[in-house]
């Protein structure tokens, strides 16, 4: 398994995952940046955010430079039928328009890979080689093969802020070098299945908002001199919990010591979702309504 401090991919398919584990994607087929509904970024913002650095332009009014302006309207002239075009003028078929243009458009593809700069490119999307083995992957093809998370139920929005958030680049780069330290040589079955036990395992480590552990957060500071509810709500609030649950808390709490160690406890956690390679697959699965985590 090979290992870069960063990663791009030419991606012939599913942009979307590609861009949750790739620091860089090349989209071939364009129509997979286009947005689904008003809430989804124009196309070219998508690019913005995932292309590579030489790819994009400041002078150019959407950002993205010529190279890439010429493959999208190349892609779009070959087929028509991504705009919704279904017939076109002189009796010209949807084949014809394609076999006539494919030439310039794989003139543009290539001039658009070539303007990017970019040496060592991971091929996402299209199955080169056989068997099961990972040995010969980059940690972020085999993530990507891997389909640990839905990503048809996260929107280009959701991808791109992700994409910004440093805690959480910081958190692909962690699992990343975890993939790549232990995972080398094993199955990609083998791989999976101990991802999702890993998930699982960290899931329920961090579980920072389920009553059973505010309660047993809550029971070590039920020693000492006893305050009133407001108290209770403080030490509540301390470990996150709505002030609802003083209710359930069975009466006066006191804080001191033990709403210290309920402030350490909460720290524990946050460094856990900092620290565990398994953060970021957690992420992705809240995102697409899967996990419980945050």
């Amino acid at each position: 398994m090979s290992y870069k401090s960063t990663h791009t991919a030419l991606a012939w398919s599913d942009a979307r995952t590609a861009a949750i584990y790739f620091d860089r994607v090349i989209p071939v087929n364009i129509p997979d940046t286009y947005r689904r509904d008003a809430s989804d970024p124009i196309y070219y913002e998508v690019l913005q955010a995932i292309l590579p650095e030489p790819l994009l332009s400041k002078s150019s009014k959407i950002g993205i430079a010529d190279p890439v302006t010429k493959y999208v309207s190349s892609f779009v002239l070959t087929f028509p039928e991504v705009m919704g075009i279904t017939s076109l003028e002189g009796g010209e078929t949807l084949e014809e328009r394609e076999r006539r243009n494919t030439p310039s458009l794989l003139n543009a593809f290539s001039t658009l890979v070539d303007s990017s700069g970019v040496n060592d490119i991971a091929l996402y999307g299209v199955d080169l080689t056989a068997g099961d083995s990972a040995d010969s992957s980059d940690p972020c093809l085999l993530l990507s093969n891997l389909n640990l998370v839905d990503t048809s139920k996260l929107t280009w929005r959701q991808i791109i802020e992700l994409r910004k958030d440093k805690d959480s680049v910081e958190r692909l780069r962690n699992l990343r070098r975890t993939v790549y330290k232990d995972y080398t040589g094993k199955s990609e079955a083998y791989i999976s299945d101990d991802i999702e036990s890993r998930i699982a395992e960290y899931e329920e480590t961090t579980k920072l908002w389920s009553f059973p552990l505010q309660k047993g957060a809550l029971e070590i500071a039920m020693t000492g001199d006893a305050l009133t509810a407001v108290g209770a709500a403080i030490a509540l609030a301390l470990f996150g919990a709505p002030i609802a649950a003083v209710a359930a808390a069975g009466g006066a709490i006191a804080i001191g010591k033990g709403a210290l160690a309920i402030a350490n406890r909460r720290r524990e956690i946050e460094l856990e979702r900092k620290k565990n390679p398994m953060a970021y697959l957690v992420k992705l699965k809240h995102l697409s309504g899967v996990s419980s985590d945050d």
